[in-house]
């Protein structure tokens, strides 16, 4: 769509310099492609996915504290509830959420994300994917929040397969099924292409995601207003989190973390 191939140009006219401190990098030594990432506030530890199924716990300073291979699937982002502490995560492809026990990585429960909105398809079987998942806590919703997901795509105008974030709805509380599905409630195009990962700041209330394609942050509202877009280092950038010290990590496809000390207010 036009208006979405001017947003994505206009973005680039205003991009900032991120203001950071490089902190170092964490190696992820015997994990390959980390494509997710998330600081989990109660354990104060980093839980970081790959595409390959597998799924690890390390402290802040990178030191590996587990590491599991879950199930041979694609994960491509990760993210928790702060009010149970359980983690989730997305798998491209199949369109799924996988509720994840953080003390033993066991799998418990299995939501499938439907693959229609309104009566039309949004995320077309065969398609890119989700790329990115963060949960929003809301304490008036009834399943205790709901989560954003990333469709990465790298056409703007393709409708069936778009470059989109999509709130999704999960029966967290109202459905206790092993398997059961989720359903998509809202989307916005904020004109982005590759979308790699999300993450939701509740101390700021905003929301960030990242772009791999053309390195860049994007600081947006939870309604995809675009407030303010940087830089980023590193390559092939496929996860975000930002820990309650106020650094931020990236993980990157091509093996490792990025550590970043920054000012995101």
């Amino acid at each position: 769509m036009k208006g979405n191939l001017e947003k994505f140009i206009g973005y680039f006219l205003t991009v900032l310099l991120l203001p950071l401190q490089m902190v170092g990098n964490i190696p992820l030594s015997g994990f390959n492609e980390p494509s997710g990432i998330v600081f989990h506030s109660q354990l104060k530890t980093l839980f970081v996915v790959g595409d390959e199924g597998d799924i690890c716990e390390i402290y802040p300073d990178g030191t590996l504290i587990k590491q599991k291979r879950i199930r041979n699937a694609d994960f491509e982002g990760i993210t928790y509830n702060p009010s149970t502490g359980l983690l989730y995560i997305a798998i491209e492809g199949e369109e799924k959420i996988l509720e994840v026990d953080p003390d033993n990585f066991e799998i418990l429960r299995e939501f499938t994300i439907e693959r229609t909105f309104n009566g039309k398809t949004v995320l077309k079987s065969g398609g890119n994917g989700i790329e990115g998942i963060t949960f929003v806590p809301d304490k008036h919703h009834p399943e205790g929040g709901t989560f954003y997901v990333a469709n990465q795509s790298f056409d703007l105008t393709d409708m069936e397969d778009p470059s989109a974030i999509f709130e999704i709805e999960v029966p967290l509380k109202s459905n206790s099924a092993v398997n059961s599905t989720a359903k998509i409630i809202r989307s916005f195009f904020p004109g982005i292409i590759d979308i790699s990962g999300l993450c939701y700041d509740e101390s700021s209330g905003y929301l960030y995601a990242i772009s791999d394609m053309t390195d860049t942050l994007f600081k947006m509202t939870k309604d995809g207003e675009i407030l303010k877009v940087y830089n980023l280092p590193g390559i092939n950038q496929e996860g975000i989190t930002i820990d309650t010290e106020g650094f931020l990590y990236i993980a990157q496809d091509s093996g490792g973390v990025i550590k970043i000390k920054w000012n995101r207010h």
